[in-house]
């Protein structure tokens, strides 16, 4: 069984709470479209959010755990390395929600994790892809064909390396997940589903575990402006036209889209 992680910002981290809780329901209706219905969706948060979705599958975790400030990281010189100080502070807040959603879900009985933005959709066919393929015990699966989607748009862009731009692109089987002391404030303790597509490299170099690639669209990244990173201002700087004709491939969003992600337009 699987167990998908949704960590949720802060209140006070948030651009805009209303618009994130209507981009975090269609997210968790994602999530609870899947064609095999056994599988656990932890949502992680300090302040709640407001849906009116409820599902048997859905375990929601206040954490227990006191806010940590970016001078509060143990391991921040490294951090520093490939963080700003400010967006430290975020990822590490996101990656041990990540973290320890995913110690809950294992002692729920999931046997692989993934861990998906609270803006993000995945696609309906990945427990059941799991529970097919699962008989060999495979490390799990890294996802590396994805769609960007421009909130409100009528197409997507097709990206078949979306692992380096997007966390929740990593399938894992949960031994090979490390459950730190919560009560350490080392970021790399948390890292794991957040590496993007060092993720892949980690676990063949620490654990001498190889993932095979999902060998489906997995994944749409939601570009909404309300996103942690600076994907948004990057995209609409560039031209979304220009990228498609000249970088990507471009996708009309489809009804069989639409359903297999239910990715449907907001109303706000």
């Amino acid at each position: 069984m699987i167990g998908f992680i949704v960590p949720i910002k802060p209140k006070k981290a948030s651009k805009n709470w209303e618009f994130d809780n209507v981009l975090y329901e269609r997210t968790i209706k994602s999530i609870c479209a899947q064609t095999y219905i056994q599988f656990k969706l932890i949502v992680v948060y300090n302040d709640k959010p407001s849906s009116t979705f409820n599902h048997d599958n859905i375990v929601y975790v206040s954490i227990p755990l006191p806010e940590v400030k970016s001078n509060q990281i143990e391991d921040l010189d490294y951090v520093l390395k490939y963080y700003d100080i400010n967006y430290a502070e975020k990822m590490f807040d996101k990656g041990r929600k990540i973290t320890y959603g995913a110690n809950v879900a294992i002692n729920l009985g999931c046997d692989y994790i993934m861990a998906i933005d609270s803006d993000d959709l995945i696609s309906n066919k990945i427990a059941e892809f799991i529970e097919t393929h699962k008989a060999s015990n495979p490390p799990g699966w890294v996802i590396k064909k994805g769609f960007i989607y421009n909130e409100g748009s009528n197409y997507l862009i097709k990206k078949h390396d979306i692992q380096n731009i997007n966390g929740g692109t990593h399938i894992i089987r949960k031994d090979l997940i490390e459950i730190p002391d919560f009560n350490k404030n080392i970021f790399w303790n948390y890292n794991l589903f957040e590496a993007h597509g060092y993720t892949y490299f980690r676990l063949r170099d620490f654990h001498k575990e190889f993932l095979p690639d999902c060998p489906f669209f997995g994944i749409v990244y939601i570009i909404s402006g309300n996103n942690y990173s600076n994907i948004s201002r990057i995209m609409n700087t560039a031209g979304l036209k220009k990228i498609i004709r000249f970088i990507f491939r471009g996708s009309f969003l489809t009804q069989k889209i639409k359903k297999e992600f239910g990715l449907y337009k907001l109303k706000v």
